[in-house]
């Protein structure tokens, strides 16, 4: 090609690329890229996804807590847990078994528990009387324990006649909740 031909076209090319800027058509252009600038980025959209909770993790929980829930968060020390005796007497009432089976089955799964029985009175009654009548109901609930199955050593008696009341005003209701067997843990 000539050099008038060469010129022609590249005018013709301009006027080609001003007529097509003006009329709102971009024309194709390839860019190259320079090694020197990295390459741009589109930004990332990032849908928001449902959240799924965390699995709890739980403690193990031993195998008799399947069987007995309520030994879960069993105290065997606790005020609610303790047995109540009739005036002057000594001999287990069905609610008192009750628990008393409540705290074999605690026993039998704690085996290393060991618990002291106290015997408590009333105020009624000479110190004397009421330390043998302590005595007395709080082997009456280590013999029904034993008869359940809980080791003879595990159980350890005391009493403490009419020193410890739980309620100190007079009364029916009062000498009442006195006249009771209270557990703590020795070991």
């Amino acid at each position: 090609m000539n050099k008038k031909a060469k010129i022609g076209l590249s005018i013709l090319g301009v006027v080609f690329g001003i007529s097509a800027v003006l009329s709102g058509c971009a024309p194709t252009i390839v860019k190259k890229t320079s090694s020197a600038l990295p390459p741009v980025k589109k930004p990332v959209v990032v849908m928001k996804q449902a959240v799924k909770p965390m699995p709890k993790v739980s403690k193990q929980v031993p195998s008799y807590v399947k069987e007995y829930p309520w030994l879960a968060n069993y105290d065997i020390q606790d005020n609610l847990n303790n047995i109540h005796f009739a005036f002057n007497k000594s001999i287990l009432t069905p609610l008192d078994k009750i628990v008393l089976k409540k705290d074999a089955v605690y026993l039998r799964y704690n085996p290393n528990v060991i618990i002291q029985i106290q015997g408590n009175c009333d105020r009624r009654g000479s110190e004397a009387y009421n330390l043998a009548l302590g005595w007395r109901r709080a082997n009456a609930a280590k013999a029904y324990l034993e008869d359940l199955g809980v080791a003879n050593v595990r159980l350890k008696t005391i009493s403490y006649g009419k020193e410890k009341p739980l309620c100190g005003t007079h009364g029916r209701v009062c000498y009442a909740r006195n006249r009771r067997d209270h557990f703590v843990l020795v070991k």
